[in-house]
């Protein structure tokens, strides 16, 4: 069965604060490809989307700090897209299969994920409250690598979000590669 990915989101303003997603229906990446939906609006937690690539040294790179994040912000949905054209599956379970993370990673195979986000580069990251509305959209932090950061956005939006339900600095700067399109 072929991944089928789709998007089901509400915009009620060009501008990506007011840009809601409220669903994403995908596979999982296992043998039996099991259709699931996620749903971002009426959801019981606010989430956290971060656009990978296996192929990427940035993504590589932040790839631990981003577990990090999921395991210190329980009270958050953490979910990875991997966007890449034509990725397999089978690759990016090999690619996964020993990074003993904390949070799935779906395939974005045909990059619809990525358009609907409208994600430019990996790794890219991304806010919803539990309306399914956009409320950060940037970098992890201020460095390709977080060893080298002097901010942590993606860290610091999480902390603010935690203790106002907003976010003041909602869109920064996004580090990586390209998502080739």
């Amino acid at each position: 069965m072929k991944n089928l990915i789709l998007f089901t989101f509400l915009v009620l303003n060009p501008a990506f604060a007011n840009h809601h997603i409220s669903s994403i229906r995908t596979t999982e990446l296992s043998a039996d490809k099991k259709e699931i939906i996620i749903e971002f609006q009426n959801a019981k937690k606010p989430s956290v989307v971060i656009f990978l690539s296996k192929d990427c040294p940035c993504s590589k790179g932040n790839l631990n700090y981003i577990n990090k994040l999921a395991v210190e912000f329980k009270g958050f949905h953490f979910f990875g897209i991997h966007s890449k054209k034509e990725a397999s599956d089978k690759d990016l379970l090999a690619y996964l299969s020993d990074k003993k993370l904390t949070f799935k990673v779906y395939n974005d195979p045909d990059l619809k994920i990525a358009d609907d986000f409208k994600a430019l580069k990996t790794p890219h990251a991304f806010i919803l409250n539990t309306d399914g509305e956009v409320v950060y959209s940037g970098g992890v932090t201020n460095s390709t690598f977080p060893e080298n950061a002097k901010t942590y956005f993606l860290k610091d939006a999480l902390n603010e979000f935690i203790k106002t339900k907003r976010i003041v600095n909602s869109e920064t700067k996004t580090l990586g590669c390209y998502i080739s399109r």
